[in-house]
């Protein structure tokens, strides 16, 4: 199976757009719900043989969980405007319906002073497959680069 490069990146920028507009019941939609996880992992901790994720959900129901209280404007945060900028997207075929992308991702965090700052710069490793005429997420690893992590990490990257 070959899809190509631009459906993949198309639709790892709709990712990056969802999260930038805090559309955060749609972004949980992207996931398999039969079997998906979501990791936020340190670059160095994976260089050094240390999988143990910043933050994890193995389950569609934990991805879910995880953006509630987001969805619901109810969680209290630093109330930064996000700006995601998705690069260097490659995706290789994983068997019939299965794709592995990979792609540079930097954040940038506008304060509502309007003093932007870079947050994050991260690179996305993702295990997509093919359900009817749309793709979905059965892993998605965000491996940051960033050694500073914000408590605003309650919003996905």
């Amino acid at each position: 199976m070959s899809a190509p490069i631009h459906e993949v990146s198309a639709f790892l920028y709709h990712y990056a757009e969802l999260l930038d507009t805090e559309r955060f019941d749609d972004w949980t939609q992207l996931f398999d719900p039969n079997d998906c996880q979501y990791r936020v992992l340190s670059r160095e901790n994976q260089e050094l043989g240390l999988p143990l994720p910043i933050m994890g959900c193995f389950t569609h129901g934990m991805v879910r969980d995880r953006v509630a209280m987001l969805a619901k404007g109810v969680l209290t945060y630093r109330r930064d405007r996000l700006l995601r900028q998705v690069t260097n997207v490659q995706c290789h075929a994983l068997g019939e319906a299965g794709m592995e992308a990979r792609a540079n991702l930097v954040v940038y965090q506008s304060s509502a002073e309007g003093v932007s700052s870079l947050y994050m710069v991260a690179r996305y490793r993702t295990e997509l497959h093919r359900s009817r005429s749309t793709w979905l997420i059965r892993s998605m690893d965000v491996l940051v680069d960033s050694f500073g992590i914000d408590t605003m990490l309650a919003v996905p990257l």
